[in-house]
Order: C-alpha cells, then sequence, then structure tokens
C-alpha cells in the first residue's frame, strides 16, 4: 500500500510538472482516461497526445489533501490550480479514481477525473 501511495503522490507531481515521459510510462497500452463530463480518452497514443497539449497551459500547483487506497482501485481528491492567461489562475477541486493493471501495479488502465471550478467567494 506504501508503494502505492508513492506511486500516486509521484503521478500528481508529473501532472504539476507536465512530466509526460513519467506519465506516458505509467499508463498501459488501452488506458481510458474519462474526463466526466467532458470526453473520454482512449489509446496510449492519444493519451500522449492530451498530455502534449496540456504543456500549453498545464497545472501550475497540485495540492492533494486526501488519498484512499484498495486492492484494485485508489482515490486522490485535491486542488488543482491552471495559469489561464499571464497573471490569471483557476482553481479546481478535483478527484482521480486510478484503476490499476493486474500484471503491472506500477501502471493504470483506467483514470476517471470528475473537476469542479472553484470561484472566488466575494
Amino acid at each position: 500500500m506504501k508503494d502505492r501511495e508513492e506511486l500516486l503522490k509521484k503521478l500528481n507531481e508529473a501532472f504539476a510538472s507536465c512530466n509526460t515521459d513519467f506519465l506516458t510510462a505509467s499508463v498501459t497500452d488501452d488506458v481510458s482516461w474519462q474526463i466526466v463530463g467532458e470526453k473520454t480518452i482512449s489509446g496510449k497514443k492519444n493519451f500522449e497526445k492530451s498530455l502534449d497539449r496540456m504543456r500549453l497551459g498545464g497545472p501550475v500547483e497540485i495540492k492533494v489533501s486526501q488519498i484512499i487506497i484498495s486492492d484494485e482501485k485508489s482515490v486522490v481528491e485535491g486542488i488543482v490550480e491552471f495559469q489561464v492567461e499571464p497573471g490569471k489562475k483557476k482553481k479546481y477541486a478535483f478527484c482521480d479514481i486510478y484503476v490499476f493493471a493486474e500484471n503491472d501495479e506500477q501502471k493504470f488502465k483506467e483514470l476517471r477525473t470528475y473537476v469542479a471550478h472553484l470561484k472566488k467567494k466575494k
């Protein structure tokens, strides 16, 4: 379980720093990334393309608030901040559900992402 927690932390650090090499190496060839309410990205090549686009306006910071681990699934909850234009950032709450490959616990085969924009309090 401790190894899984470390991997999940590294995955979130990789998303924050746009480390596409690490992220691509951490998925199965048939990966499915469902961004709920938006789109589903299927297959490693499409996953890579999506990560390349992320480099342009990717996350600035990810703060993980909770990690829940079970045998085949893990949940990561936190806040992500994006640079939308120079000097302007937006914050989102996120919840990622990872499903790991049966034959390689260092790779995930499914990622389901829930995201909600956090508006500034007035």
